[in-house]
């Protein structure tokens, strides 16, 4: 891709700064800029190690004299358009509606025309893709999956795998029938190699706008709510419950048969064991208030010192009780 940073300036609707006619061949960090490429800076204090030659991305107070770039007063919230631009592969940039004859799809699916169904992918039984949606190479869709418009689901992700159910009995684990679904609403992405399971009876539910890492794993009937983040390598248990707007940090985990409120945010490797409230933010294990599990954490580091003294006083007072 290339641009001259007027081209730039009219598409993203910014104030350009300096020489009009700048090529710009990619957007890159810092530490990888040269003068073809634009760097997006939100921090002032990156800009006194950046050459003068670099174009930016920044508020108009980042400008110095001779510096060439574009107005930008909040220049991360537009990093995904500017990001957009440069774009070969992505949906942002269009992929053209295809289905692939070297796709595997039951003949009871429903499959929009203005979707993309890349080669090897495979779509099962009573599945439905709306418009819009990329399924990528090697994603798997088992049976009664429906995916909504605008989706991207990556590589290696299977959706719509058996649920996690057995039941004991005198004769061992008895398996139990898993006979839901999973239903994926709009604007929803899911990463590479992340597993969703469909529901027991009722469906394995995930609100529009939610973004699934890569390595995550979902149980069966979790309910997700709207605009949720799940960072790699979480896992939810099955029939927990998520609002909307909640944030979970890499490698947490939810135990089973929880409520999640909305906007929470769960701190990396936490393990939530209970209920917690709307505009919670929890960390630790058990996941708690993170500003109780971070003076637990600064106790536990005097712990040393503290049984030390214990251990002193206590011969202090054997000695006064023998005396």
């Amino acid at each position: 891709m290339e641009f001259t940073l007027s081209d730039l300036s009219e598409k993203l609707n910014l104030k350009l700064n300096g020489d009009p006619s700048h090529v710009i061949t990619r957007i890159s960090p810092p530490e990888d800029a040269d003068t073809s490429s634009l760097c997006i800076i939100w921090d002032k204090g990156i800009i006194s190690a950046l050459d003068i030659t670099v174009p930016i991305a920044a508020p108009s107070e980042f400008f110095t004299q001779g510096r060439d770039g574009l107005i930008c007063e909040k220049p991360r919230a537009m990093l995904p358009e500017i990001l957009a631009l440069f774009a070969s592969d992505t949906k942002i940039s269009g992929l053209k509606a295809k289905i692939s004859e070297k796709a595997e799809i039951s003949e009871s699916a429903k499959i929009s025309p203005d979707s993309y169904i890349a080669p090897f992918a495979y779509i099962g039984e009573n599945c439905e893709v709306s418009e819009g949606t990329i399924i990528e190479p090697q994603a798997v869709l088992l049976k009664n999956v429906k995916v909504g418009k605008n989706c991207i689901i990556h590589s290696g992700a299977v959706i719509g795998c058996d649920g996690f159910g057995f039941e004991r009995t005198s004769e061992g684990l008895v398996k139990i029938p898993q006979n839901g679904g999973v239903i994926i609403g709009d604007d929803v992405e899911i990463g590479a190699c992340s597993t969703i399971d469909r529901g027991t009876m009722s469906d394995t539910v995930i609100g529009s706008g939610t973004k699934i890492d890569n390595h995550v794993q979902i149980g069966h009937n979790v309910k997700i709510g709207r605009n949720c983040i799940i960072c790699s390598m979480s896992g939810i248990a099955g029939s927990s419950t998520l609002g909307d707007d909640v944030t979970m940090s890499v490698q947490a985990g939810i135990t089973d048969h929880v409520h999640i409120g909305s906007r929470v945010i769960i701190a990396g490797r936490s393990g939530v064991t209970s209920d917690i409230p709307d505009n919670s933010i929890v960390s630790g294990f058990p996941a708690r208030n993170h500003n109780d599990a971070k003076r637990a954490l600064i106790l536990a580091a005097d712990l040393p010192s503290l049984v030390k003294r214990i251990r002193v006083l206590e011969k202090k007072l054997e000695s006064k009780l023998q005396s």
